[in-house]
């Protein structure tokens, strides 16, 4: 590539991806984009942007700061990768280049929030950066200038220059966290060397002490000290060895080598590996959890003796694999199966694991305090019992109960067969705790709300249900009103084995506090468990529900109409006919349940529909009724949104909204609209009229109709609701364009009735509904390209209808910074 292409490519480049590709092909950079790097390079960390002014420096020191969580990045978590010498920043137009090792005491500092995104960087960070010198230093080359360009490759090929020998860079940090990660990475280049004597586990703590080795490079020896002070001597070629610990630094923290040293064993012992698979909590997750109790507690929170940690649901121990080996002795961990109970004891020196059925065992006692006639028989051990009763201890539940629900009559969706009532469950019923009841996530929190002290903390992965679901709110209310501290969620399939896309939420709560405010932000992770943006949730009432929106229009008793499954089904078999209707009736609307996985159930029919859940519209309601409509279909379901729950606008909606709203609504597939004649429904007969049919008699009058009938109708007819509101009514110009691509597809339907077979359809009146002409057309292969026009530009007002959505307040806001 000459410098003209290059400059020409760039000049044309509207993304970062086109900017990176360009300087890779230029520059001729060989790279690696693996977790989420712009581009790596051993040598050279580079970060691209599309296109930004390096020369205004809150924007440039932005950029840094980005490139400083990368950077953070590989110094502590990423095992293989050594920390390059370099940063470069570039965009279409600008580039600098920068030493690593200037900015080490900015990415190994722990007062900034690295759990944010790396997109979004920590204002302080980016404030510290804007004041720091060395930043107004950065020289900014001008690549599309010749003479800037060519000092600039100059730089950057010395830079990525793999033969120099550089004494300055930064190396990656050893610790409790990535010891194992560390290990398998040491045991590929060092561990073939290790021949015979101590378990390579001994050699590799022995190793990483920079007093526990002897380093012969003349003769390629190294004598290896081992903790119970004999040694042993290994032939390790140099340039392995050197490779390896030009990578890493020697550990010199003493509390460091004790808590690897705590969990020497699971590097060897195949009974004490960590658990993988279905169910079991993905172990970075179980990380990053303890990073956010590290910040609601406080870093090194467990050195104080004060706090005592409980996870009731322990299983095989994942989500305190990362816990430091010091909080072992603080730990209580208690699980239904015994196995596990001893498993626990080997991966966790000096914790107190036992055997322990949290939802039926002691419960009776839990519940009656005061009031037995008797001593309990407590299977509770009496030690965990004496520092729950002691004041001077803060408790920190930390657990991921099972996700199952018990449910009357057998499994459906997330819901397990042979999940039968607890003694918890009894309690609940007794306290008329509503439907969270079934969830067994709900009754831990239900005795441990109960049982625990006030100065506790519980952090808890969960499903949100408890937070948002109409049917939970009771129970949220009355029995787990306490504060929230800090939470992240993340997709539900990381988890192997579990059904179904939704969110689970690590969320702490403190519960020697009440709840302070109606929402919580909780961070989105993505399945790396980095945070990629912020989800905002209201803790909702029953009454904000979008289905209360406006009032449901009373039906009369002496005013039916046949009820409908879809535009042309009767249906005439249900127990709950659902058939009553009223005079002024237009269409029927079904808006069951108030979230997303009900969205399927969302329609309009031109009569009473079957199903729960339906309202009818009327004159007074037909706007909001529509935009009720769309906004309940617009949206698309993703795992993030799975759970969230539509809502009475924050906001009124402005009066182009609505009828953007009512537009897309009339051309949606949801929309099954129909005209039908002679309708037979309990001895009578009905003629279904379709009051949502959208053009004026006046105008198809001047259309070409080839069906007599149709034109004999239109002469004695009048025209339907929707076409006279379409006429009063001023249309955004998104709008226009739907209702104009509409009338090029109504006139092709009617100028073709004499080439369509259309009784499948049942379609024997003018004003066909939306749900017959799409269907009759395509089942003929008619108007195909007309269709796609049409659904294109509905698509485009659902665009400009969507963002206005969350503006509104219809549903929660998420801010999402990178792909979920």
């Amino acid at each position: 590539m000459t410098f003209e292409e290059f400059k020409k490519q760039l000049d044309r480049a509207t993304t970062e991806e086109v900017v990176k590709a360009t300087y890779a092909t230029y520059f001729k950079i060989k790279y690696n984009t693996s977790h989420h790097h712009d581009l790596y390079t051993p040598q050279v960390f580079f970060e691209f942007k599309a296109d930004k002014n390096f020369h205004n420096l809150k924007a440039l020191a932005t950029i840094l700061a980005q490139s400083l969580y990368y950077i953070r990045r590989l110094k502590y978590v990423e095992v293989e990768k050594a920390i390059p010498f370099f940063i470069c920043l570039a965009d279409k137009n600008e580039a600098t280049l920068t030493e690593t090792r200037k900015w080490t005491t900015y990415y190994t500092n722990d007062a900034y929030n690295w759990e944010r995104p790396a997109s979004k960087p920590d204002p302080m960070l980016v404030d510290h950066l804007v004041k720091e010198p060395e930043t107004g230093k950065l020289h900014v080359y001008s690549v599309t200038k010749k003479q800037e360009q060519e000092a600039f490759k100059k730089n950057l090929d010395n830079a990525l220059n793999p033969q120099m020998i550089l004494d300055f860079g930064d190396k990656k940090v050893i610790n409790e966290e990535n010891f194992e990660a560390v290990f398998e990475h040491w045991k590929s280049i060092i561990g073939p060397y290790i021949v015979n004597g101590y378990k390579p586990s001994f050699y590799f703590l022995a190793n990483i002490q920079r007093d526990k080795v002897i380093i012969d490079k003349d003769n390629s020896r190294v004598v290896f000290t081992f903790e119970d002070k004999n040694s042993k001597t290994q032939k390790v070629l140099m340039k392995d060895y050197d490779y390896f610990w030009s990578i890493y630094d020697y550990v010199e923290n003493a509390e460091t080598i004790n808590g690897i040293h705590a969990k020497l064993d699971r590097l060897t012992d195949e009974s004490q590996r960590r658990f993988e698979g279905e169910f079991y909590t993905p172990l970075r997750f179980g990380q990053k959890a303890i990073h956010y109790w590290n910040e609601v507690l406080g870093k090194n929170w467990y050195k104080s003796g004060k706090f005592r940690i409980w996870d009731m649901a322990a299983g095989t121990g994942n989500l305190e694999y990362h816990l430091p080996a010091e909080a072992y002795k603080y730990l209580y961990m208690s699980t239904l199966h015994g196995s596990e109970a001893d498993h626990l004891k080997k991966v966790f020196p000096n914790a107190t694991c036992f055997q322990y059925d949290y939802l039926n065992d002691d419960v009776e006692y839990v519940f009656n305090k005061g009031n037995l006639p008797f001593e309990p028989n407590w299977k509770l051990l009496k030690k965990l019992r004496d520092e729950l009763n002691d004041p001077t201890i803060t408790w920190i539940v930390y657990i991921n109960p099972p996700f199952a629900t018990a449910q009357v009559g057998g499994a459906k969706g997330d819901s397990k067969k042979g999940v039968s009532k607890t003694k918890v469950e009894l309690a609940m019923d007794r306290e008329d705790t509503g439907h969270a009841k079934r969830e067994l996530f709900a009754q831990f929190m239900f005795r441990i709300a109960h049982e625990l002290p006030k100065n506790s903390y519980l952090g808890m992965f969960s499903k949100l249900k408890y937070l948002n679901a109409p049917d939970s709110i009771e129970y949220r209310d009355k029995f787990f009103n306490f504060k929230f501290e800090k939470g992240f969620l993340f997709k539900s399939t990381t988890f192997h084995g579990v059904k179904g896309k939704y969110p689970i939420g690590f969320l702490i709560w403190n519960l020697s506090k009440p709840r302070e405010k109606k929402s919580v932000e909780i961070d989105i992770a993505n399945e790396d468990a980095q945070t990629i943006g912020v989800k905002y949730l209201q803790l909702i009432e029953k009454k904000d529900v979008l289905n209360n929106w406006f009032p449901r229009p009373q039906n009369s008793n002496d005013y039916i109409l046949p009820p409908m499954s879809n535009g042309i089904t009767v249906r005439d078999g249900n127990t709950d006919t659902r058939h009553r209707a009223r005079p002024d009736f237009l269409a029927s609307i079904c808006s069951k349940g108030n979230d997303f996985q009900n969205n399927n159930y969302v329609s309009i029919l031109s009569s009473p529909s079957v199903s729960a859940g339906a309202f009818t519209v009327i004159k007074e309601n037909f706007e909001k009724a529509l935009t009720l409509h769309a906004v309940r279909k617009i949206p698309k379901q993703t795992w993030l949104n799975d759970r969230n729950q539509f809502l009475i606008p924050h906001t009124e909606p402005t009066k182009e909204f609505l009828n953007d709203c009512v537009v897309w609504s009339l051309f949606a597939s949801s929309n099954e609209t129909t005209a039908l004649k002679y309708v037979q429904y309990l001895g009578s007969t009905y003629q279904i009229k379709n009051n949502f049919y959208p053009f004026r008699l006046e105008e198809i009058k001047h259309w070409e109709i080839k069906d007599p009938d149709f034109k004999l109708q239109i002469v004695n007819d009048q025209n339907r609701f929707v076409a006279d509101w379409l006429s009063k009514n001023e249309l955004s110009d998104k709008a226009k364009q739907v209702i104009e691509k509409a009338k090029t597809v109504y006139k092709l339907f009617y100028a073709n009735l004499n080439q369509m077979a259309t009784n499948k359809w049942k379609i024997d009146s003018w004003d066909a509904g939306w749900y017959q002409i799409r269907r009759c057309l395509t089942e003929h292969n008619l108007a195909i390209d007309e269709l796609k026009e049409l659904s294109k530009a509905n698509e485009q007002l659902a665009n400009k209808i969507l963002p206005q959505i969350e503006e509104f307040g219809f549903l929660d806001k998420d801010e999402v910074y990178e792909t979920i």
